[in-house]
């Protein structure tokens, strides 16, 4: 007989607690968390009773405790709507004593993140996997000031540009001798405004920071933290100059876009027409693909310039039309002499 009464003490109070607890739950109230906790706890202390007084019959006992379970589960979710809310004003007290008990052995409950900190997640995970070739400002669109420039052209060069820092080269685009930093012409101004004509790009710039273009965007953040600089020459498997990487670029590629004053606002992927798109050389092949909707898988090139290029197989005059991963793309400006292309069209083929 004892055994019939601890088993309906036992399903009676973890009813109770299974109705408070759902009813805590559709309030989103932490304390429920808490009497799942007695609930299992009840249980457990039930077993254990019951195999001292009846461990000849622990099958018979095991369907009881599980019985008792499953009952007391459904009994709370069926009426936990209707009744919890009474129950929980009844026994407010107890149940905020007891989750305060617990609190310490509770588990964290993972919160939901929110669109943009799902976003960021994302981003820190790529974040590790991305490569400094994939987010520097490549060779033929680097600004540089000869090493034999006076100050006050580099000065020029600053204003028009927007930029304030400039790889100062030598014999040419591969031989980067400095940095010229727009804060270090403004002290000379100030110092002496006759010094910009008689002073040289070489003899005011500051030692360049050479990094390959394979290393990790994380690993160089950290270095360039550590050199205390905010550029990066990037140069290639042959010694050669690949293009520069900023402080600015690496965090961006984590951050998402950063527009300052000086930024010119440039639609990357630009509708013009039915399926009919102008976009951005430096468009990355990826951003491309998840655009239109294709999948484009090349280990060979980084951005729509280069697909366009493999693709045609020579550098572009203009006009030229070539197809490539259900993509129809057209050379729409070229600066030939330069070898560069400027926009590209790009079309979505029907599929067949």
């Amino acid at each position: 007989m004892i055994e019939l009464f601890l088993i309906l003490t036992t399903f009676v109070v973890t009813s109770l607690l299974a109705m408070s607890q759902s009813y805590l739950e559709s309030e989103e109230d932490p304390r429920a968390g808490a009497l799942s906790i007695a609930r299992a706890f009840a249980l457990i202390s039930l077993s254990a009773m019951l195999l001292v007084l009846s461990p000849g019959s622990s099958i018979l006992l095991a369907l009881a405790v599980l019985l008792v379970w499953f009952s007391q589960q459904a009994l709370g979710r069926l009426l936990g709507a209707h009744l919890g809310g009474r129950l929980v004003a009844l026994l407010d007290k107890p149940i905020t004593s007891f989750a305060k008990l617990v609190a310490p052995v509770r588990l964290a409950v993972p919160e939901i993140a929110e669109e943009y900190e799902q976003e960021l997640i994302e981003s820190v995970e790529e974040f590790s996997e991305t490569v400094v070739r994939e987010v520097m400002v490549p060779r033929v669109d680097m600004e540089v000031v000869q090493a034999d420039q006076s100050l006050e052209d580099a000065l020029s060069l600053f204003v028009s540009s927007g930029y304030s820092r400039l790889p100062v080269i030598g014999d040419g685009i591969d031989d980067v001798v400095g940095v010229l930093y727009l804060k270090d012409v403004a002290r000379v101004t100030h110092q002496d405004p006759q010094l910009l004509e008689t002073t040289t790009a070489l003899q005011a710039a500051r030692k360049p920071f050479f990094t390959p273009e394979s290393k990790p965007v994380s690993e160089l953040l950290q270095l360039m933290q550590q050199a205390k600089t905010q550029i990066a020459i990037v140069s290639d498997e042959y010694g050669g100059v690949a293009g520069i990487a900023t402080v600015e670029d690496l965090i961006e590629e984590l951050v998402g876009e950063i527009v300052d004053e000086y930024d010119r606002e440039e639609a990357e992927i630009e509708l013009v027409g039915e399926d009919l798109y102008r976009v951005s050389p430096r468009v990355t092949i990826d951003e491309l693909a998840e655009h239109c909707e294709v999948e484009i898988d090349d280990e060979d090139i980084d951005t729509v310039a280069g697909l366009l290029i493999k693709t045609l197989g020579e550098l572009p005059k203009g006009g030229e039309v070539v197809t490539a991963h259900g993509l129809e793309l057209t050379a729409e400006r070229v600066d030939a002499k330069r070898g560069r292309v400027m926009s590209v069209l790009v079309r979505k083929l029907a599929d067949d």
